[in-house]
C-alpha cells in the first residue's frame, strides 16, 4: 500500500468537498489538510446551522455528525488507489456528543484499519464552547464500506 497519495489528488479531492458537493458547499465546508490517513476539514460558524433555543446559540449536532461523516470518508479516501473516484460509503458513524459547538467547526479523523471492502476511521470535532473554551465537542468512529 503506497503512503503518498496519487498526483493530483489533494488537489480533485478539495474541489469535491468545497464546490461540487452542494450540500458541503452550502455548510461551508474547507479542506485544511490531507495525508495518507488523514483529514482535516472546517465548517465556518453560521447562525444558520444553530440552535436558536440556546442562549447563546450552539452549533446543531446534526451539522457536527455531518462533519463527522466527512471528515472520516476524506480519511479514508486517502488510503485507495484512486481517492477521488473509488466507492467509499459510511456504514456506520457512532458518535459520542461531549459539548455544545458554538464557533467554527474543526473535523480530525485518522484511519485507524483498512481491509478490503471496509475501513474504519476514529474522528473528533473541536470547537469553542459557550464558555469560550476550545474543546473536542464530539468524538467517535466511524465504519466506512470502501470499493477500490
Amino acid at each position: 500500500m503506497a503512503k503518498d497519495l496519487p498526483e493530483g489528488a489533494p488537489v480533485m479531492l478539495r474541489m469535491s468537498v468545497e464546490r461540487e458537493n452542494g450540500y458541503l458547499s452550502w455548510l461551508g465546508v474547507q479542506m485544511q489538510n490531507i495525508q495518507y490517513g488523514k483529514s482535516k476539514l472546517t465548517i465556518p460558524f453560521d447562525e444558520k446551522f444553530t440552535d436558536q433555543e440556546a442562549e447563546p446559540p450552539t452549533i446543531h449536532n446534526g451539522i457536527v455528525a455531518t462533519l463527522m461523516e466527512q471528515t472520516g470518508e476524506l480519511a479514508i479516501r486517502t488510503t485507495l488507489d484512486d481517492p477521488v473516484n473509488d466507492l467509499v460509503e459510511p456504514l456506520n458513524i457512532n458518535t459520542n456528543f461531549l459539548h455544545d459547538g458554538a464557533h467554527d467547526l474543526t473535523g480530525y479523523a485518522e484511519v485507524v484499519e483498512k481491509r478490503e471492502t471496509s475501513a474504519i476511521a476514529t474522528i473528533t470535532v473541536e470547537s469553542r464552547t459557550p464558555q469560550g473554551n476550545m474543546e473536542s465537542i464530539a468524538t467517535g468512529q466511524g465504519v466506512f464500506r470502501v470499493d477500490d
